[in-house]
């Protein structure tokens, strides 16, 4: 069902000044959905989707080269989420079973004592070069799914999938509030300053039926609700609204903070911890990986899309007939100073982001080269607009 892209081919792009990001240079709105791509370390596999579904996995790697060395990092924790990576690939084969589309999933290959995909860059790769850059490689690759997401969607859903030890064997959902927030009433949940501090804020300002903060992280239309009513207990939900007394509890970590819409934008985020004996039970990881698959569409067509279940990734914007992305030419690649585009517009809307998905250059393209001298040598995207559309994108790398 995925298929995997021999190295010799993702490898094609040229490594210069150890800046660059992606392999092959494939361009984003060229990736195959369900098809694997590496980075250029080779530690970093994302999967690209046509859904408006991320699926991150930052612990489950089990790679340990001897070239990388054990981080020493004060608080490092080295713990693997044991079988996420495995989890995350059956709620791949769902989803397509399921909508014959693709969620876009971002995998750590590397080991937690190695790289730890949850954190900031200083703990994540404790100093050494090679898992700064596969941590870059990371996000960027999380940064490029959500573009194209709000681009073909508006909007979507952020998820960030682990494993816990805690005593209590129940599924834990991460929305940015802590324990001891969670036990407020619904009206003081409801308040603009908690909403702010909410991975679900675009989602709380937002919603199909109008429904309050509160009852998206614990009412009935939950996700921890459904997925109790599936038969795995879960943590905010109707059944079970919030920890108690000092229970142990996962409020969502780096990554639900950088990718949701805590921050802005239109993708909400969620830390999934799910329990041992979802994990490391086959069976019951299988059952899992159907339960919130379906819990997900459902949750998707309940608050986001009137019509997804009965669409799913035919919602896609990028469908319209035309010049397409490869009409369009850009050179050279790399570049110092100046680029050059050919293509069938008159004119055109360029921006320039870093791979942190910060616009650093905007300008009109009507024929005349692009002048880049002023950006840092490194790796880029340029986004490609025309009538305000998105119509391509390409990776660049500035010399």
């Amino acid at each position: 069902m995925r298929k995997q892209l021999s190295y010799s081919i993702l490898l094609q792009f040229a490594l210069i000044i150890s800046l660059q990001v992606f392999s092959n240079g494939v361009s984003a709105q060229n990736l195959t959905p369900g098809v694997s791509i590496f980075d250029t370390t080779g530690y970093v596999e994302y999967l690209p989707g046509n859904l408006p579904v991320i699926l991150s996995v930052p612990h489950g790697g089990y790679l340990q080269p001897l070239s990388i060395p054990r981080r020493e990092c004060s608080g490092c924790v080295y713990n693997r989420d044991l079988y996420t990576q495995e989890l995350a690939r059956s709620i791949i084969d769902d989803f397509f079973a399921t909508t014959g589309c693709y969620p876009h999933v971002i995998i750590n290959l590397l080991h937690r004592s190695r790289f730890d995909a949850n954190r900031s860059i200083v703990t994540a790769a404790d100093g050494n070069p090679i898992v700064e850059e596969a941590y870059h490689n990371y996000h960027a690759f999380i940064d490029l799914a959500k573009a194209r997401i709000e681009e073909d969607y508006g909007r979507g859903l952020f998820l960030d999938l682990h494993g816990h030890g805690h005593l209590i064997q129940r599924v834990e959902l991460g929305y940015r509030l802590s324990r001891t927030q969670l036990r407020l009433t619904d009206n003081q949940l409801n308040e603009q300053g908690l909403i702010e501090e909410s991975s679900i804020r675009a989602l709380a300002g937002e919603n199909r039926q109008a429904l309050s903060h509160a009852a998206l992280l614990r009412g009935s239309q939950s996700l921890g609700t459904m997925l109790g009513d599936k038969g795995f207990p879960s943590v905010p939900s109707m059944q079970d609204p919030y920890p108690l007394g000092d229970e142990d509890y996962f409020s969502g970590g780096y990554n639900t903070g950088r990718h949701s819409s805590e921050n802005g934008g239109k993708i909400d985020g969620i830390q999934v911890e799910c329990d041992r004996n979802i994990r490391l039970d086959e069976d019951n990881r299988e059952r899992f990986a159907d339960s919130l698959t379906h819990s997900i569409n459902e949750y998707l067509k309940l608050h986001y899309f009137e019509q997804y279940q009965s669409n799913f990734c035919t919602l896609t914007t990028n469908t319209s007939e035309g010049p397409t992305e490869n009409d369009i030419k850009v050179y050279p690649n790399p570049a110092s100073d100046y680029l050059e585009l050919t293509a069938p517009y008159s004119q055109l809307d360029l921006s320039i982001q870093n791979y942190l998905g910060q616009e650093v250059l905007r300008k009109k393209w009507t024929g005349s080269p692009i002048d880049i001298s002023a950006l840092q040598s490194g790796f880029y995207f340029l986004l490609i607009k025309q009538n305000h559309k998105l119509i391509g994108s390409k990776q660049l790398l500035k010399q």
